[in-house]
């Protein structure tokens, strides 16, 4: 992890099938992007598994069913971030990235911290029809990076005086799988996106 008053990186070390066929003329998608595996259109609430990111610093890059040999993309299109995916009953290979910045600003200093995966981790899903999950980041204690920080040399641009910084730091990381309760409040807004998502995909047939 770079960590430092002006940037920071936590570099942290060790989610298609169904394609969806884009239409003739423009559609407007909803804004919260969603991936279904199967290859048809999507099914009943009680046939599949839901799997939602806890926080937008989660991605699953790929997915694969453990019956599978090859994993495939967790997106329809290379620009989509789904919030959700939803499977078949079944037990499946995740892939997943991190990555997040966030800026604090206080007075006359600022602070940047990014939090990126260098290596992407694997978890296994059960997923059972009719159930929600949440995938979330359990990120280890940083520890200060073996080496130097990388060097930085801002070109002033105005008379005012600036001071950077850079800290590096390590730590390991791990994908966690939360199966939601039945009165969990999230699940009525994964419900409307869901409900919004369908309703676009009907809309390309």
């Amino acid at each position: 992890m770079f960590t430092g008053p002006v940037s920071t990186l936590h570099a942290a070390a060790e989610l298609a099938a169904y394609s969806m066929v884009r239409p003739n003329g423009p559609t407007l998608e909803p804004e919260v992007k969603w991936f279904h595996l199967y290859n048809s259109p999507m099914r009943e609430r009680d046939e599949i598994a839901i799997l939602c990111h806890l926080d937008s610093a989660t991605h699953i890059v790929t997915i694969r069913a453990v019956s599978e040999a090859v994993a495939v993309p967790a997106r329809h299109e290379q620009w989509h971030y789904p919030e959700c995916i939803e499977v078949l009953e079944g037990e499946y290979e995740l892939t997943v990235g991190y990555y997040s910045r966030d800026t604090v600003e206080k007075a006359l200093q600022a602070k940047t911290t990014t939090t990126e995966s260098t290596k992407h981790t694997t978890t296994r899903w059960v997923a059972e029809p009719g159930s929600v999950y949440v995938l979330a980041a359990v990120i280890g204690k940083p520890v200060r990076a073996p080496g130097e920080a990388p060097a930085y040399r801002v070109r002033p641009r105005t008379k005012e005086l600036w001071t950077y910084e850079y800290k590096l730091e390590v730590s390991h990381w791990k994908a966690a799988i939360v199966q939601l309760g039945a009165d969990d409040q999230l699940l009525q807004r994964i419900a409307t996106n869901r409900d919004q998502w369908q309703r676009h995909e009907r809309a390309l047939y």
